[in-house]
């Protein structure tokens, strides 16, 4: 592969050089490092695509499907599961040595009719556990992780939960009792939370905080906290850190778990300063204390919307000056 010689600095033209020479990869510091490199938004029709999957398992320790484990795809009729996709991924993972995370088991949107139909608590209740049991040990010892809530805040914030069918049926707890429900299903994974845009909007920052921090109050079993950074800017310096500092005062653990930047096409080096987004938000998150740094894909072939360009790979698999931002990021953390 080629590799990109317009860099951030000297320290990672040196990394990425020696890169050539070495046939390292993201993979090969993160595990160095003893951080999980994640490559989500994996569906598993991608892997048709003999490159995508070349490049998948060499430059990546971990993997979470796109929107293959979510409820219509898992559970299109109650009682009736279908796992081929899943297990193409799981089974893709297990041949290259990679971890697996479930994402994800509950979210407002993509669920079956059948399941919208339910209106009775206990028969919610009844059909989670159903769901969470015959997905959390179908895959036990396989997905190690799962995001069992994602997205429960208003999107702009400010206004706490956004409704759907969970809180609507099962009242304002509904993240309580589904965690309690996860955790019954498998008592040895982690359980962890998801939210978007956190980094940007403060008053949303609080509203997770106080979301979370109740949860630990009242026992719920909460593994850890992951950041969906869907970036355009960077977000203001020292953001990632309070928030990773925060949440492990708590006991939890902190994962970037769906990262892309956008490509500012306004920007003089619209590609440079896609890498120095990428390198503020990886070096920081790494710095502070995170273990975990999952991208929402790696390839602008199959970026969403297509066209995008937010990834490290290009359409052709060719590395771009993101890719070399983040294995400088890796870099250091290994040689420390």
């Amino acid at each position: 592969m080629k590799h990109p010689t317009r860099l951030l600095r000297a320290s990672v033209v040196v990394a990425v050089l020696a890169l050539v020479a070495s046939a390292c990869t993201l993979r090969h510091e993160a595990t160095e490092a003893g951080v999980l490199i994640g490559a989500g938004a994996t569906n598993p029709n991608y892997l048709d695509d003999p490159q995508f999957a070349k490049v998948l398992g060499e430059q990546f320790n971990s993997l979470s499907p796109e929107n293959e484990l979510k409820w219509f795809a898992t559970e299109p009729q109650q009682g009736v599961f279908d796992f081929t996709k899943l297990d193409r991924l799981v089974d893709y993972a297990q041949r290259h040595n990679m971890a697996v995370k479930g994402h994800g088991l509950i979210s407002g949107c993509c669920n079956p009719d059948w399941l919208l139909q339910i209106t009775e608590p206990a028969a919610l209740r009844a059909a989670i556990a159903a769901h969470f049991n015959g997905l959390m040990r179908r895959y036990d010892g396989k997905i190690d992780r799962w995001d069992v809530v994602t997205e429960p805040l208003s999107i702009a914030g400010g206004t706490g939960l956004n409704p759907n069918h969970f809180s609507d049926v099962l009242g304002q707890d509904y993240i309580d009792e589904v965690f309690r429900i996860a955790r019954a299903a498998d008592p040895d994974a982690k359980l962890f939370l998801n939210e978007s845009l956190v980094e940007y909007n403060p008053v949303k920052r609080q509203e997770l905080y106080d979301l979370v921090s109740g949860m630990v109050a009242r026992g719920v079993p909460i593994t850890g906290v992951g950041l969906e950074l869907h970036a355009g800017g960077p977000p203001q310096r020292g953001v990632i850190a309070d928030l990773v500092d925060a949440y492990q005062a708590l006991g939890l653990e902190v994962a970037i778990t769906e990262l892309d930047v956008t490509l500012r096409q306004n920007l003089p080096d619209p590609l440079k300063a896609q890498a120095e987004v990428y390198s503020q938000v990886v070096r920081e998150c790494l710095q502070a204390g995170c273990r975990e740094i999952s991208l929402w894909g790696f390839a602008d072939k199959y970026a969403y919307p297509l066209g995008s360009r937010k990834l490290l790979f290009d359409e052709n698999y060719e590395p771009k000056p993101a890719y070399a931002a983040v294995f400088g990021a890796l870099h250091e953390l290994a040689a420390q």
